[in-house]
């Protein structure tokens, strides 16, 4: 293998650090996170007509119009996931395990019978996998970690008495930690960056029985700037071997979501919704890698190529007696991922979720209790580089890849 060669795997490892190649988490396809309360997690996100409480905010900013007085939600979620790729010749690689603990926090306020006004704290996008320096695949990324945590002021004005429509601004926060080995070396990163976006939204009771809702959410994109390190590489390579400076921008959709809710009776509902992501945003990554002492590797574009991805959901909740809720929900999402280009940060190819909670309330306060279960579809490598490049070493399938959330929110009322 020449020179170059092996000196170019050794810079797309230390870009792949930057870029953060096309990493997966848990609830979303993508890495879009979707469950931003316990309630909105048992009901696979069916709150966005239905509303209901403080986490509207993050689900239907327009909703809040219907709450009274003020409102605090707060709460988190545990995300437990795995999966296992299975090479070429059979051999396989199960994930190690990976915990990670989700936060989220909402408070509104009703000015008047017109104006509410909104505020929340929650992740829209995050990633986590970890399949050890060992891993079978060659020159491959083995460990991956990315963290976001998004602030969002939103205000609602009931324009009619069927009518509100919401406007929301948000601020996102990322950290990323990522490492990759090529052709002996390893190369790490951490990183950071800050990103901007906005949320429309609508909300409508046509009557007692029904409710709709629609929220339109631009692209959160992050232009990430990272510190990177490249070690272990040999004679004549070792040349390559220190810290360098990078930067890549990682490209997220614009969301649009649909959904309709009915009460037969009143302590009794179901929400059916739909959206459409644009993930066809991602379809490359320019990477930028300061310092390098071969100047051509200083710039490096991988395609990804992903398409645009559909989300359905039908949820239901039934409120038993003053004190206690059941709810359940099922969903499912296509892939955003073409296998073509498939590596095994994302290794997803659309994925069902089944969530069900418990809510209990006491005068003023509530506490919501969710379990989700992740079901993810298959993904084949026989297109992808990591399929063919590598032969014997190369990645078939992966399989056996799900996940369990478990999730809570204690809400106060005043």
């Amino acid at each position: 293998m020449s020179l170059l060669k092996k000196a170019s795997g050794i810079a797309l490892a230390a870009a792949m650090a930057v870029s953060l190649s096309s990493p997966q988490y848990a609830h979303a396809e993508g890495f879009a996170l979707q469950d931003w309360s316990a309630r909105g997690a048992a009901l696979a996100g069916g709150v966005v007509a239905r509303g209901g409480d403080a986490a509207a905010v993050a689900y239907n900013p327009a909703a809040i119009t219907e709450l009274e007085g003020t409102r605090i939600l707060a709460g988190g979620e545990l995300i437990m996931h795995t999966n296992t790729i299975v090479g070429a010749s059979g051999q396989e690689q199960k994930s190690n395990s990976k915990n990670y603990f989700a936060p989220h926090g909402y408070i509104t306020h009703k000015f008047n019978d017109s104006l509410s006004f909104g505020f929340g704290g929650f992740s829209r996008f995050g990633l986590g996998n970890n399949y050890g320096p060992a891993f079978f695949v060659p020159n491959s990324v083995f460990n991956v970690e990315l963290i976001t945590y998004t602030v969002s002021p939103v205000l609602a004005w009931k324009v009619t008495d069927k009518l509100s429509l919401g406007v929301g601004l948000e601020l996102s926060y990322g950290d990323v930690d990522f490492n990759q080995k090529m052709y002996g070396a390893i190369a790490g990163m951490t990183g950071d960056a800050w990103s901007p976006a906005f949320s429309l939204s609508a909300h409508y009771r046509f009557n007692e029985k029904w409710k709709a809702g629609f929220v339109y959410r631009s692209h959160s994109d992050y232009d990430f700037d990272g510190d990177l390190t490249i070690s272990g590489a040999s004679a004549p390579l070792a040349m390559l071997n220190g810290g360098y400076a990078g930067d890549a921008k990682l490209y997220t959709p614009d969301s649009y979501t649909l959904a309709l809710a009915y009460y037969p009776i009143p302590t009794w509902s179901f929400e059916a919704q739909v959206q459409y992501n644009t993930w066809s945003r991602y379809s490359n990554l320019r990477i930028n890698v300061y310092g390098m002492p071969l100047p051509q590797l200083s710039n490096i574009t991988s395609i990804k190529n992903w398409n645009d991805t559909w989300f359905f959901s039908l949820s239901t909740e039934y409120q038993y007696n003053d004190w206690l809720t059941f709810r359940a929900g099922a969903s499912y999402e296509t892939s955003p991922v073409d296998e073509h280009f498939a590596d095994f940060i994302a290794p997803s190819n659309g994925r069902w979720k089944y969530g069900v909670g418990l809510g209990f309330a006491q005068d003023d306060w509530s506490l919501d209790l969710g379990y989700v279960y992740h079901d993810i579809c298959t993904l084949h490598y026989g297109h992808s580089e990591f399929g063919t490049r590598y032969g014997a070493l190369g990645a078939d399938h992966a399989t056996d890849a799900h996940a369990h959330t478990v999730s809570f929110s204690i809400g106060y009322k005043f």
